[in-house]
């Protein structure tokens, strides 16, 4: 199994709209993890890591010729592709067709867990906007907030 996803089709301006809270400059996306998780590259070249299920935005390269020779690293794939659980999720079966992305049934800043049972299939602009509205609704409140509702558009 791929440990990212091919970028046709895919537009950096629209995956990015629900994000464009934490995104604040403009971003070109260069990777993909099957998880929806988005490498990013900004005006001077810099790349970053939106983590979809922290809601992160964190510099991982100075370069995207940096980021390749970093994400060739076993522990860099562990760490931003989760290729532990794309085993598990290799030998359980299911694959992705175009278009889609794995997605946690129950996203884990809602309680769910990072886990094989948790795992569905799901359309990458879909799943990708849906996060960046729980994550826009969460980002004020307090650690242990017990939450009531989440409003999706």
């Amino acid at each position: 199994m791929r440990a990212n996803i091919p970028l046709d089709g895919l537009s950096s301006s629209d995956l990015l709209e629900d994000w464009a809270w934490l995104c604040k400059k403009p971003y070109t996306l260069i990777a993909m993890t099957n998880f929806g998780d988005m490498f990013l590259c900004d005006e001077s070249g810099g790349v970053h890591f939106l983590d979809l299920l922290s809601a992160k935005l964190s510099s991982v390269a100075n370069s995207v010729t940096e980021f390749q020779e970093l994400a060739a690293d076993k522990e860099k794939q562990r760490q931003w592709f989760l290729t532990d659980l794309l085993t598990e999720i290799e030998l359980a079966g299911p694959a992705l067709s175009a278009g889609q992305c794995f997605s946690f049934k129950k996203p884990p800043a809602l309680g769910g867990r990072v886990e094989l049972a948790n795992v569905e299939i799901a359309s990458i602009a879909v799943y990708v906007s849906l996060m960046g509205q729980i994550h826009h609704q969460l980002k004020d409140l307090p650690p242990g907030t017990k939450i009531q509702g989440i409003k999706i558009r």
